[in-house]
């Protein structure tokens, strides 16, 4: 794998990412989150690599964010002597304790496509901790097994639901070079969830899967191009987002199915109450961390 720092889109959060390794060594180390999905996969990053340094810590779940009113401002308790490390991918939390170290989306400006113009994006929580990992446990395994989640996060992000959001892009295309994911068209996903495309025929995707192999690129580029016409006219989902479920879904290799059906499959069976979404959250945490990830899941 490649040193995921250097990745130029990267560089301007340099200083976010040593901060935040010295102070993951610290002793009485606590992780705080909500039981959400992005909050999840980000300690799920950051677990698996004190897990890699034998570093000790604790854990806190809190509710849902959708459960926690908007003007909450007691999310983190008195310290005690502990050090909190509190994951908050909705930016909602600030503390000026040094005793509490809060991670939240960051915006920053990145060069597109070796475009003199940049553009500026935000870099969730998911991204940042598998870069804070990457960057505390280089050689650990559990760390490496995280790794083809580094993406995930901007794919939860609101971004791609109005324009192009150039990080999802740029790290999409990382992992893809590094070998870490694979980029695919539908066809080649074998277990795809179709329910994100409420447009989209299935018995036509069948078909289009038995032949796709016996098609060349100019053909396989028109007949999918006029099997997705019909979902341009689709609610609720925009265009960018539609190109990357068509065209370039991220999968494992060896998978059967691709990344945003896994994550998508989750968040339909992630419990509304509130105690419920708690315990689910830690079991599936627990599961990353002895896996390396999302236990499978089905429509």
């Amino acid at each position: 794998m490649q040193d995921l720092r250097e990745a130029s889109f990267l560089t301007p959060l340099d200083h976010v990412v040593n901060e935040a390794v010295s102070f993951l060594q610290a002793e009485s180390l606590m992780l705080m989150t909500t039981a959400d999905l992005q909050s999840i996969l980000a300690l799920g990053f950051l677990e698996s690599a004190l897990l890699d340094q034998d570093i000790s810590y604790s854990r806190r779940i809190l509710p849902p964010n959708s459960h926690l009113p908007p003007d909450e401002d007691g999310l983190i308790p008195e310290q005690n002597g502990s050090k909190i490390f509190f994951v908050d991918p909705w930016d909602r939390v600030e503390s000026s304790s040094e005793n509490v170290f809060v991670l939240s989306p960051r915006a920053i400006e990145v060069e597109f496509h070796q475009s003199p113009t940049k553009r500026r994006g935000r870099v969730d929580v998911v991204l940042q901790s598998s870069a804070i990992a990457s960057s505390l446990a280089p050689n650990g395994g559990r760390t490496k097994r995280c790794r083809p989640y580094s993406g995930c996060g901007q794919w939860l992000m609101e971004s791609l639901d109005t324009t192009i959001d150039p990080i999802h892009t740029l790290i999409r295309d990382f992992l893809r070079d590094e070998g870490t994911i694979l980029v695919s068209p539908l066809p080649e996903i074998e277990d795809p969830s179709l329910s994100m495309l409420p447009l989209a025929s299935p018995g036509r995707l069948r078909r289009l899967q038995n032949i796709w192999s016996e098609m060349d690129a100019s053909s396989r580029s028109q007949a999918l191009s006029e099997y997705c016409l019909p979902l341009l006219s689709s609610d609720g989902i925009s265009t960018a987002r539609l190109e990357e479920l068509v065209w370039k879904r991220m999968r494992i290799p060896n998978e059967a199915t691709d990344l945003a059906s896994t994550l998508y499959r989750n968040l339909k069976k992630w419990p509304s109450e509130a105690d419920a979404a708690v315990l689910h959250a830690g079991k599936l945490l627990d599961e990353i961390l002895k896996s390396g990830r999302l236990p499978p899941s089905t429509d």
